[in-house]
């Protein structure tokens, strides 16, 4: 669950999202997202995405983690989060599921989704 945890946490950073060999070696070719806004994207529209990026001083914070197995290859992992700007002010507070699978010895994001949720 670390290394999931840990990879989940990359793709949160600007300049994670900002690597493309980063990218490509984090999110499956065949990715799918459903975003908290209700829009929907794949491998080619999120690098899209992610290269208009501006960096910020502010991150995003993420609690509760917990993992499913699903198969051996094939986990599930669930947790919330919320943006945190300069001043330390949250918004856009979610609940998230990412659906990580092994792809020969690599762990690759191929499905995440962010649903909106109350304050935490």
């Amino acid at each position: 669950m670390n290394i999931l945890i840990e990879q989940e946490i990359a793709l949160h950073q600007h300049e994670i999202r900002q690597n493309k060999a980063e990218i490509t070696r984090l999110l499956h070719v065949e990715f799918q997202e459903v975003g908290e806004s209700g829009t929907s994207y794949d491998f080619q529209s999120i690098n899209a995405m992610m290269e208009e990026e501006q960096a910020s001083n502010g991150y995003i914070y993420s609690q509760d983690f917990e993992c499913i197995n699903l198969e051996s290859s094939v986990q599930m992992l669930l947790y919330k989060s919320a943006s945190v700007n300069e001043l330390g002010i949250k918004s856009h507070f979610a609940k998230r599921v990412s659906i990580w699978v092994l792809n020969d010895e690599q762990w690759q994001l191929k499905y995440h989704q962010g649903t909106p949720c109350d304050s935490f």
